[in-house]
C-alpha cells in the first residue's frame, strides 16, 4: 500500500503499557479484598517489586492482582470531614487509629434532643405553698368536736400525737356519725383518709358497748360477732390498716380486729376467725375464699362495709370478687340481738381519684351514698375550674419535676442523681424509686449493692488459681452476700453511698414471699439511717412510710392516677416532699401536660432539667480532678458492663430485666399510649441502660424467672381440668367437688394476681 503521506502525532511513554489486570477466581469476598489490596500496594511501589511478589504468595484463592490508580489522600482540613451530630461531644477519630478489639462506650453519641422548649423559668424569688393536706390550725377543729367521745379523742392526743383533724377528717367523721347513709371520700393522697373512716367506725363500735351496758350490763367482746370488713387492694396496705386500728383500739381493748391475706396460713387465719373477730381487715381474694370454705366466719352481723382505693381494686380485677362480696353480705344479712345495731350496711367508698371504675364500683356497693370531699372555705381559687378532675390533684407543697434524659443515659443519670442526692448527709433520709417490674428491681438492686473492690480481687484469684475455680466461686458467693439480709432484701448502696453518709438500699415487688415483704417493709419504715427503697406498684398506694423526703419515678407511671399515688408516698400530713420523673426525649415529653394537670396553678412550679445536669452534679461534684465528667460518666458505664460480662448470673439478670422492660413499656392507657409509643423506643439505647452489650435481637431469655415455676404448673393444671379442683383463692391446696373449668380460670386469674400483686407489676420471662 502506497504512503499516503499522513503524519501522525503520538507520544509514547518510555515505560510499555499493561493493561488493567482482571480479578477472577475465588469468592466475590476474596476478589474485594484483593482489589482493596492491590489499590493500596499499587499507590505506593510498582506491581513488578518485591512487595507485589510477596503479596502475590498471600492470595491462597489465586487471584490475579493488577494495578489501580492510588487512592486520594484524606486531608487534615476540618472542613474535609463529615458533619458531626449535634449530640456528639468527642473529637472525630480515625478508626484505624484505635485496636479494633477495644470497646468504645458512645454514651455522648448519637443522642436525640429534647424536642419541646424549656419554658422560661420565674424571676424572683418564689413563696413556699401552704400545705393542702396540713391538720387545721383552727382552735375550734378538734377531734371532741367533731363527734367523738373524750375518752377516744385524750387518746388520740396523748398517745397518738393527733391534736388535730385534716379537713377530710373533719368533713367525713361528722358526716358519717350522725347520718347512716352510704358515703363516697375523695381526698387527695396523703389527707388522712384512713383516720376518716376509721375513728368513726371504731366510735359507733364503741356506742354499741354504751347500749349494752343499758341492758345486760356486759361490753362487747370478740364473741359479740363481726360487725365491720375493711377491704384494701395489696397486703401492705392491709396490713398498715391494721396496725393503725389496733393503735386506736388500744383504748377499747375489749373490741378486736384481725386480718385475713393471701401469703398467709389459712390454718392459723381460720382459728382467728374461729376465737371471734370484732373488725376484719382482707383482700378481696382471700376473703372470697373464707367465704365459702371457713363455717366459722359469721357475717349476719356485719353492717359496716369499707372499700378502700377503690380504683385501685377496679383496676386489680376484683370486680367480680366485690360483687360476690356484696351479693353474700347481702343474703346472709340478719337481725342482730345486740342493741343498738342500725337495720341497714353502711358502705363506704375511699378513693383519690373519682374514675368511671370507681363510679362503676359505686354502683355495685352504694344506695343514696353521699359525696363528702375535704372543701377549704377560705381557698376559693384553689377550686378546681369546671370539666376538671378533681381528684387528680397533689399536695401542694410537693416540689416536682421532670428530666428529659436520651435511652442511653437512663442508667448513669439515676446513678447520678442518687449520688448528688446523698452527698450532704441528712439532707435527705429516705427515698423511693419506682420502677416498672421485678426484674428491673432486682437487677438495680445487685448493681447498686455491688462491691467492686471485692470484685476485682476475686478476678484476680481466679487468674492466679484457676484449678480451684469452682471452689472460690462457692467462698466467694457466701462472701458477697456476708452483709445481706437473710431474705436478700436489704444491702448496703454502695453505687451512691459516701463514707460519711452511708445508704441502705432495700427491694420489693410482688414475686416475694409474703413474710419478706413485710419484713423488708418494716426495716424502711424503721430504719433511722440514710436509705432508698427500689420497688414496682405494690408500694404505691396507701402506705404511710415516715420520712420519705423524695419519690423518683425512673419508669413513669403506666397511668395519671397511679402517678399522682407514687408521688403521694412524700409531702405527707403537711410535711414537704420531692418528687422527679424520668422522661426520654420525643413523645414522651408531651407526659408534662399530664403532670401540670395535677397542680392548683397550671403548672408553674414545675420545673425543669437534663441528663446533662444530673451528670455534672452527680460525677462531676466539686472535685477539680483531670477528668471531666463525661469521662468519669464513661468509666463508670464501661465498669457496668464489664460486671455484667464478668458475671453471668447478673448478665441474665439484666437481659431479663430488659425484655420485661419493653413489654411493660406497651400497656400504658389507651390514652396516653400515644406519649409512651413503644414504635419510637431506642431499643440498642434502652439495652444499653441495662449494661449490655449485645444487639436487641440478640437478647433472649429463655425460661421462667425464679419463683414462677409455680404459677406456670397452675395455669397449665387449670388449662388441662386437672388440676381445677382448688378452693376460691387458689393458692391453699385442693377442694374437693370443683371441677367447673370456667371457675378454675377465675381461680387461676385470682393466683396470678396474688402472685404479683397487682395488674402492673410484669414479671414475664
Amino acid at each position: 500500500m502506497a504512503d499516503d503521506g499522513m503524519l501522525m502525532n503520538f507520544s509514547i511513554a518510555d515505560s510499555v503499557i499493561k493493561p488493567e489486570a482482571k480479578f477472577k477466581g475465588g469468592t466475590w469476598r476474596d476478589r474485594l479484598t484483593a482489589k482493596k489490596r492491590s489499590a493500596h500496594r499499587g499507590s505506593e511501589k510498582e506491581p513488578g517489586d518485591a512487595s507485589a511478589r510477596n503479596a502475590a504468595s498471600k492470595n491462597p484463592n489465586q487471584i490475579q492482582l493488577g494495578p489501580r490508580p492510588a487512592k486520594r489522600q484524606r486531608t487534615d482540613d476540618s472542613t474535609q470531614r463529615p458533619p458531626q451530630r449535634s449530640g456528639d461531644r468527642r473529637p472525630h477519630q480515625h478508626p484505624r487509629e484505635k485496636d479494633p478489639r477495644h470497646f468504645v462506650s458512645s454514651l455522648f453519641t448519637s443522642n436525640p434532643e429534647a424536642q419541646n422548649a424549656e419554658e422560661p423559668k420565674q424571676e424572683g424569688p418564689t413563696e413556699d405553698a401552704k400545705p393542702t393536706n396540713a391538720p387545721l390550725i383552727d382552735g375550734l377543729d378538734t377531734f371532741t368536736n367533731l363527734g367523738l367521745s373524750p375518752n377516744l379523742a385524750a387518746h388520740l392526743l396523748t398517745k397518738l400525737e393527733l391534736k388535730a383533724p385534716t379537713a377530710i377528717q373533719r368533713s367525713s367523721i361528722s358526716q358519717l356519725l350522725k347520718e347512716e347513709s352510704d358515703a363516697f371520700i375523695q381526698a387527695e393522697t396523703g389527707s388522712g383518709k384512713t383516720l376518716a373512716y376509721l375513728l368513726p367506725l371504731v366510735q359507733r363500735i364503741m356506742d354499741l358497748s354504751k347500749a349494752k351496758n343499758e341492758h345486760t350490763d356486759t361490753q362487747v367482746h370478740r364473741d359479740s360477732g363481726l360487725f365491720a370488713i375493711i377491704l384494701a387492694p395489696t397486703r401492705e396496705l392491709c396490713k398498715q390498716i391494721s396496725v393503725v386500728l389496733e393503735n386506736i383500739l388500744r383504748c377499747a381493748n375489749w373490741i378486736v380486729c384481725g386480718t385475713v391475706i393471701g401469703g398467709e396460713k389459712k390454718k392459723s387465719e381460720k382459728a382467728r376467725l374461729r376465737k371471734g373477730l370484732n373488725i376484719l381487715v382482707a383482700t378481696p381474694g382471700r376473703l372470697v375464699d373464707h367465704l365459702d370454705n371457713t363455717e366459722a366466719l359469721d357475717v349476719s352481723n356485719v353492717r359496716w362495709l369499707v372499700l378502700d382505693e377503690g380504683d385501685r381494686l377496679m383496676d386489680m380485677g376484683f370486680e367480680e370478687e366485690l360483687q360476690g362480696i356484696v351479693g353474700k353480705l347481702d343474703a346472709r344479712q340478719r337481725p342482730s340481738r345486740v342493741p343498738g345495731i342500725p337495720t341497714r350496711r353502711t358502705t363506704v367508698l375511699c378513693s383519690a381519684t373519682l374514675k368511671m371504675n370507681v363510679q362503676k364500683l359505686g354502683e355495685i356497693s352504694l344506695k343514696d351514698a353521699i359525696h363528702i370531699k375535704a372543701d377549704p372555705e377560705d381557698d376559693d381559687d384553689e377550686k378546681p375550674e369546671k370539666g376538671e378532675d378533681e381528684g387528680f390533684r397533689v399536695p401542694a407543697q410537693l416540689k416536682q419535676s421532670y428530666a428529659i434524659v436520651p435511652a442511653k443515659l437512663r442508667l448513669v443519670s439515676l446513678t447520678a442523681y442518687l449520688k448528688r442526692t446523698f452527698m450532704r448527709k441528712g439532707s435527705v433520709m429516705k427515698a423511693i424509686v419506682f420502677m416498672s417490674c421485678a426484674d428491673a428491681v432486682d437487677f438495680h438492686f445487685e448493681l447498686f449493692s455491688r462491691n467492686q473492690d471485692r470484685e476485682q480481687q476475686k478476678k484476680l484469684e481466679r487468674e492466679k488459681e484457676k484449678e480451684d475455680q469452682q471452689q472460690e466461686e462457692k467462698e466467694e458467693k457466701v462472701d458477697e452476700r456476708e452483709e445481706l439480709s437473710p431474705h436478700g432484701t436489704i444491702a448496703p448502696g454502695r453505687a451512691f453511698s459516701t463514707p460519711t453518709n452511708p445508704v441502705i438500699l432495700h427491694r420489693l415487688h410482688g414475686s416475694l414471699p409474703q413474710n419478706v415483704r413485710t419484713a423488708t417493709l418494716g426495716s424502711f419504715s424503721r430504719s433511722t439511717e440514710a436509705c432508698v427503697m427500689i420497688c414496682t406498684d405494690v408500694a404505691s398506694r396507701g402506705l404511710d412510710l415516715p420520712n420519705v423526703d423524695l419519690v423518683v419515678e425512673y419508669d413513669p407511671a403506666f397511668s395519671s392516677d397511679d402517678h399522682t399515688h407514687r408521688i403521694g408516698r412524700t409531702a405527707r400530713v403537711g410535711r414537704d416532699g420531692r418528687a422527679l420523673v424520668f422522661l426520654q426525649p420525643g413523645c414522651e415529653e408531651n407526659y408534662v401536660s399530664v403532670l401540670k394537670r395535677g397542680y392548683r396553678d397550671g403548672g408553674k412550679a414545675l420545673t425543669r432539667t437534663d441528663a446533662n445536669e444530673l451528670l455534672k452534679r452527680g460525677f462531676g461534684g466539686n472535685e477539680s480532678g483531670k477528668k471531666n465528667w463525661e469521662e468519669k460518666t464513661t468509666d463508670w458505664q464501661m465498669d457496668v458492663e464489664r460486671w455484667a460480662l464478668d458475671n453471668p448470673e447478673y448478665l441474665e439478670m439484666a437481659r431479663r430485666a430488659f425484655q420485661s422492660h419493653v413489654r411493660a413499656y406497651a400497656t400504658h392507657i389507651a390514652s396516653e399510649r400515644s406519649m409512651f409509643n413503644i414504635k419510637e423506643l431506642h431499643l440498642g439505647h434502652l439495652a444499653k441502660s441495662f449494661a449490655l452489650r449485645d444487639r436487641p435481637g440478640k437478647i433472649n431469655v429463655p425460661g421462667l424467672r425464679p419463683g414462677q415455676e409455680d404459677t406456670k404448673k397452675d395455669f397449665k393444671a387449670s388449662r388441662s381440668g386437672a388440676g381445677s379442683k382448688r378452693k376460691a383463692g387458689g393458692d391453699d391446696g385442693p377442694a374437693p367437688g370443683v371441677n367447673n373449668t370456667d371457675d378454675a380460670a377465675r381461680r387461676m386469674r385470682a393466683k396470678m394476681r396474688e402472685h404479683m400483686s397487682g395488674a402492673n407489676e410484669f414479671n414475664l420471662a
